[in-house]
């Protein structure tokens, strides 16, 4: 049912069209790599990375889970904005993942190393923007409707969980639909991370992602911030 207390609120043809290029722009960095990995497979006739096109669909669904939970809000259905915000906490992770994915870089001739460098690379930042994004709209909402403090809190305790979130995915090997299919063992698997001896890598790979996704993040919204006060010529 819509919250009789928060009045719908569409988007002006202005705020669509500027949320249109920034969506378009989005999907031009994650096409990037695409593009990349078809020559890369056209030229040395042999497929590699092709858990890349995975990942990279994965990343983008905190933008579609986003996107859902900024129109429930503007019609006033919390209930279901929460529920959409509770899949996108989940899915979230999946995008700055792909940062992990520089591990997987090495040279195989006849593709020099700069090349894949390049491919992993773009990946990397085509799914940090998709989480980046998707965190701003979502800090939209929860700003509108609490304010700009809690808005903060949410995005920054959020990039935290993830930080421990892109440890379970690149080193335990968890996925997002396993809080679903495989309840028990992740949450026995956490439990032993947090227990036994792997929790000092547990914690410096939590703490430095959380850390760099963080200051990465504030920065982008500060110069966004700037760029919008500056004086238009």
């Amino acid at each position: 049912m819509p919250d009789p207390q928060r009045p719908s609120h569409r988007l002006s043809r202005g705020e669509l069209r500027s949320r249109a290029v920034l969506l378009g722009a989005l999907l031009a960095t994650g096409v990037f790599p695409v593009a990349m990995l078809v020559a890369r497979t056209a030229v040395a006739r042999q497929i590699s990375y092709r858990f890349l096109l995975w990942n990279l669909f994965l990343a983008g669904l905190p933008v579609l889970f986003a996107l859902g939970v900024d129109a429930a809000s503007r019609r006033g259905r919390t209930v279901g904005a929460m529920v959409l915000g509770l899949g996108w906490l989940l899915v979230f992770p999946n995008a700055p993942y792909l940062l992990t994915d520089l591990v997987h870089l090495r040279e195989v001739p006849p593709s020099p190393l700069w090349f894949d460098a390049l491919i992993l690379g773009s990946a990397a930042i085509a799914g940090l923007l998709a989480g980046f994004v998707s965190l701003h709209f979502v800090q939209e909402v929860v700003s509108a409707r609490l304010g700009q403090a809690r808005g903060w809190v949410m995005s920054l305790g959020v990039l935290g969980l993830t930080g421990f979130g892109v440890y379970i995915g690149r080193f335990a090997r968890f996925n997002s639909w396993d809080v679903f299919t495989r309840p028990r063992t992740l949450l026995y698997d956490v439990g032993s991370t947090v227990a036994l001896e792997d929790t000092p890598r547990a914690l410096v790979v939590t703490a430095l992602v959380a850390s760099f996704l963080m200051v990465t993040y504030v920065t982008i919204e500060m110069l966004t911030r700037v760029g919008r006060e500056l004086p238009r010529p």
